[in-house]
């Protein structure tokens, strides 16, 4: 019932949890599924209440989905389907054994506990698509998140960083002037464009064999048209909930969600 993404400060719960109450009064007022026949006061603490409990029940799920989708890479809509339908289920039995006058019914195990977890998956993914909406969509790679700085935790200052001068195979391919070394490599239509911290190139190139060419220096793919060296990573950053990398001379590279988790695993951010 919400953003995966988001770093859980106190501050940000308290929003979720007001939005999430705000919620709740708009379906107390209107009473849909056949609540709308309770009396008023108790027709908006059933609403208020429950939505409250699903967004505890939802959000930890949400959060497990999107750690699932950066690791093995699923499109959020699936990540998000399926923290839905696991989430909806607990939440349902709470409500069957509530309706049920705080006793276990049998009854509400049969056709009435699948309309009911259907209800309960329709409203919680239909908050997911309203919070996405009102804080922002998730753009590929987020990610995520963990890492995100709370509102008022200062940004470190990129430091300055010298790449050390290795001469490659690819260098071969360039102009003569292009000694500097190697920090990055981007797709640009059918070419790859070579970035040095000074000056850039293109070349008529697949990114692929590009890549190859880059040895002895060490680097990695972090994008499908991105390609970075290590010695020339400053700092990463987010931009919302997407993650880029400062490379020395001022380059940004965007990270696609599927390579996070590779980068940080292998120490790199």
């Amino acid at each position: 019932m919400g953003g995966n993404a988001r770093k859980l400060s106190v501050r940000w719960v308290a929003v979720e949890l007001l939005v999430m109450a705000l919620i709740g009064l708009v379906f107390g007022f209107l009473g849909p599924f056949g609540t709308y026949a309770m009396p008023v006061a108790m027709r908006l603490a059933y609403w208020v209440g429950f939505i409250i409990v699903g967004y505890a029940i939802f959000r930890p799920v949400s959060i497990s989905a999107g750690w699932l989708r950066e690791s093995i890479g699923i499109p959020v809509w699936t990540a998000e389907l399926m923290a839905t339908a696991v989430a909806a289920l607990p939440l349902t039995f709470l409500i069957g054994f509530a309706i049920s006058g705080m006793r276990f019914d049998p009854d509400v195990l049969g056709d009435r506990f699948v309309l009911l977890y259907l209800q309960c998956a329709a409203i919680g993914f239909g908050i997911f698509l309203f919070m996405r909406l009102l804080f922002g969509a998730e753009e590929a790679g987020e990610h995520v998140s963990d890492d995100r700085l709370e509102p008022d935790q200062p940004k470190k200052e990129p430091v300055k960083q010298t790449v050390k001068p290795v001469q490659t195979q690819l260098h071969d391919r360039l102009s003569p002037g292009f000694s500097s070394p190697i920090i990055a490599l981007g797709v640009e239509d059918h070419y790859v464009r070579v970035h040095s911290a000074e000056r850039s190139e293109m070349l008529l190139l697949r990114l692929s064999d590009a890549i190859r060419e880059t040895k002895p220096l060490e680097g990695m793919q972090v994008h499908r048209s991105w390609w970075v060296s290590r010695d020339a990573i400053v700092t990463s950053k987010r931009e919302g909930r997407n993650l880029r990398l400062s490379l020395s001379g001022g380059l940004e590279v965007p990270v696609s969600r599927a390579y996070v988790t590779k980068l940080k695993q292998t120490g790199w951010i």
